[in-house]
């Protein structure tokens, strides 16, 4: 199968370049040629002839770090597992999003539960394990509701000899205080105890009162816990003692065990030499530091611009990083959508990282299933000049390549012998996703997914 996209700007990453007013053809899957300045190529031999009215035409972004898309227990704090309805929403909103590629960092499902969704949806999709025994133990402490007895019996090495591709995601918002326990874990415990709900940023406001930033008991201040349950209107339906001793049993329950399970971690991905993806924030930061002088880049440092740090310390700790040659992630977070863990003024932080050129590599992570699109973030630093179009792009395409290489063999940028999944953004709206293409088939076409939907009602 022949197909000639013309009339497009390729973005080649690994070299910094824009070709202009060009022309691409894949054959049978792969990138076969590439015609810098040839706007139109007539070739009476293609199967299908696209024009990208001059749109990017960019490697197919490569998301490292994300979570809620295969079978098999939800987080590191291993919950329950979603249900089909909720996966394939979530991989259809990544596919219309650009992404061809994504690692699975809910590390302790099986490679089965991997692999049949990898059958039912286009994108191409592999797993980390995060089957260690502090890890394991974390887990169940902070929630472990979907892990079986076959979750829970298998390890790391079991895992890599049947196909994951490296360890993590190793400590979590659920088990280190962060995200995960902000919007989920704490509003469920509130909810279960007294009957009511509040929302992320009132559940953070307490757990900050209760255990600082840095997710440590000694920081409690009670005259602010207090202040917090009034403002969740909390304050006639639970005591500052109550509210603490339950920010102590499910937030900071399992702290100390992740904190060590970053360690147990770190050796066995020097024991097995593959690439290990860490929970960086205040509450692990130490941790992450100390695996980061062992592992160099085998150390990816996840969503490194958290909340969690103040900018000033971001920065600190992202050139403590540097230093030890680690991977540095920044997260796309959900600044221009549901605004629960970033709010648009904290936008300045992540800018100033990618102005700096601290971060290595973008990840959407989940965001409480809210994430704004990679390419979103994108277009909004390369709107304000703080990073070139092709750096941008090679920070979720050739840079994941080099950082996991197992990940997306023979992709990442656009180079004739290279595999073909690409994507075609519009050339005056970075984030809007005209056309996708894994192994050389388009799967969305002028933004509408053209694949056969998987037949999940097998009664049908």
């Amino acid at each position: 199968m022949r197909i000639v996209i013309n009339n497009t700007n390729i973005v080649i990453p690994d070299k910094e370049l824009v070709l202009k007013n060009s022309s691409l053809v894949i054959d049978n899957g792969v990138i076969s040629r590439i015609d810098e300045g040839v706007r139109y190529r007539y070739d009476y031999g293609a199967n299908v002839v696209i024009d990208a009215e001059e749109g990017y035409l960019i490697p197919g972004l490569i998301n490292h770090h994300s979570h809620g898309f295969t079978l098999g227990p939800l987080f590191p704090s291993g919950g329950v597992p979603l249900t089909f309805e909720f996966i394939f929403r979530d991989l259809n909103r990544h596919l219309l999003q650009g992404t061809t590629t994504l690692l699975n960092l809910d590390g302790f499902a099986t490679i089965e539960e991997v692999e049949i969704i990898n059958k039912l949806h286009p994108i191409k999709i592999k797993t980390a394990t995060s089957h260690t025994p502090l890890n394991i133990k974390a887990a169940e402490i902070a929630d472990g509701a979907g892990l079986t007895q076959l979750h829970k019996n298998l390890t790391v090495e079991e895992m890599l000899d049947r196909g994951a591709i490296a360890i993590g995601e190793v400590g979590a918002g659920s088990t280190l205080g962060g995200g995960a326990a902000i919007y989920l874990i704490l509003p469920r415990a509130i909810e279960e105890k007294i009957g009511k709900r509040i929302t992320p940023a009132q559940s953070g406001k307490l757990i900050k009162a209760v255990l600082g930033r840095h997710i440590d008991p000694s920081l409690t201040d009670k005259e602010k816990v207090q202040d917090a349950l009034e403002e969740a209107g909390l304050k006639d339906l639970l005591t500052a003692d109550d509210a603490i001793d339950l920010v102590m049993k499910t937030i900071y329950a399992p702290v100390e065990i992740a904190r060590d399970g970053i360690r147990e971690a770190a050796d066995l991905a020097l024991k097995y030499d593959v690439s290990l993806i860490v929970h960086n924030a205040t509450a692990s930061k130490d941790a992450v530091l100390e695996a980061a002088k062992r592992l160099g880049p085998k150390l990816v440092a996840g969503h490194s611009n958290h909340p969690s740090f103040e900018k000033e310390e971001m920065i600190q700790v992202m050139k403590e990083l540097r230093k030890y040659g680690a991977i540095i992630d920044v997260w796309c977070g959900d600044y221009f959508g549901a605004r629960q863990l970033f709010s648009t003024d904290s936008i300045d932080a992540t800018l100033k990282v990618l102005e700096e050129g601290l971060g290595d590599v973008l990840s959407t992570d989940f965001a409480g299933g809210n994430w704004d699109p990679i390419l979103r973030i994108i277009e909004k630093a390369v709107e304000e000049k703080v990073i070139s179009l092709p750096k941008a792009i090679a920070m979720v395409s050739y840079n994941v390549v080099k950082a996991i290489p197992k990940l997306a063999p023979n992709c990442g940028t656009i180079a004739v012998g290279k595999t073909a999944d690409l994507t075609i953004l519009d050339v005056n709206k970075l984030s809007k996703v005209k056309y996708v293409f894994i192994d050389g088939v388009p799967v969305v076409i002028n933004g509408q997914i053209k694949v056969p939907k998987p037949m999940l009602d097998l009664g049908s």
